[in-house]
């Protein structure tokens, strides 16, 4: 499952070529979305899509007016010198002139924004009669686990601030965090939550659970110290209020990183 923000034809044909390799990549729909999803009908619709893709711009003024071609800007940056060794300056990996085919699936999903029914636009490499298009719809809303684990993961645990600057550390460091999600989270599945008589299920604060078990183990980590955070962490609950909507709002946050010594 990938978000709209990653679609680019050099990881679809990556996907597409590597063996066992399923999935969902939710598309842009209006400005800057590819001209063969803009063509898409104003319905509900499964449609399989062959892209011509190209990075020789000579061929692309040749044969753009005849041919449906998509020209790839790939160049070398004259600041590489500035990159870790781990970054890739291509934006293709593949021949001059390579065709990406993919399922389009066009739905309609209600955006908890302004309540209104809206399009997207879903590719695929998964098989139409296995998935089909209802099908393609109830897969789109499971990404709501991913998208709320990671923001556990980014903000509950502190996943977007780094004490280390070069890529094995920041790469360690994520790790950690995310060894500390499992471990925090196979806890709170054994914390008894009681569930009172009111009008929603309460679940284990996440965010509490975090700060108790990380100040816990430093201390001790035996049957007796684990007992005491079940029961410390069962204290704080809060409400699952499923089918809420609410505005949201998008600001940008880059990750920080901690000095250690200022010169």
């Amino acid at each position: 499952m990938i978000d709209h923000g990653y679609t680019s034809f050099n990881l679809i044909e990556n996907c597409n070529r590597l063996n066992n390799c399923f999935y969902v990549v939710r598309t842009k729909t209006g400005q800057g979305a590819m001209k063969e999803i803009r063509a898409l009908p104003d319905c509900e619709c499964d449609r399989d899509i062959s892209c011509k893709v190209t990075i020789s711009g000579s061929y692309y003024m040749k044969h753009k007016n005849t041919e449906k071609i998509h020209l790839i800007l790939h160049y070398r940056h004259h600041y590489k010198k500035y990159f870790s060794k781990n970054t890739q300056d291509a934006s293709w990996d593949f021949e001059k002139l390579c065709t990406v085919k993919f399922r389009a699936c066009k739905v309609r999903i209600s955006d908890p924004d302004t309540g209104k029914d809206e399009w997207e636009v879903l590719l695929t490499n998964l098989n139409r009669q296995e998935f089909p298009l209802p099908r393609m719809k109830k897969l789109y809303h499971l990404r709501w686990g991913i998208e709320s684990s990671f923001r556990k993961l980014k903000y509950d645990l502190g996943c977007i601030q780094f004490h280390s600057k070069q890529d094995n550390f920041i790469e360690m460091e994520i790790y950690a965090h995310m060894i500390m999600f499992n471990t925090v989270s196979q806890i709170n599945a054994q914390a008894y939550v009681p569930q009172r008589h009111c009008k929603y299920t309460y679940i284990i604060n996440f965010k509490m659970s975090c700060r108790i078990i990380h100040k816990q183990y430093n201390y001790s980590s035996t049957d007796t110290t684990f007992l005491k955070i079940l029961r410390r962490i069962s204290r704080y609950t809060v409400p699952v209020r499923p089918g809420r909507k609410d505005k949201r709002y998008i600001k940008v946050k880059a990750p920080v990183c901690f000095l250690y010594r200022v010169a």
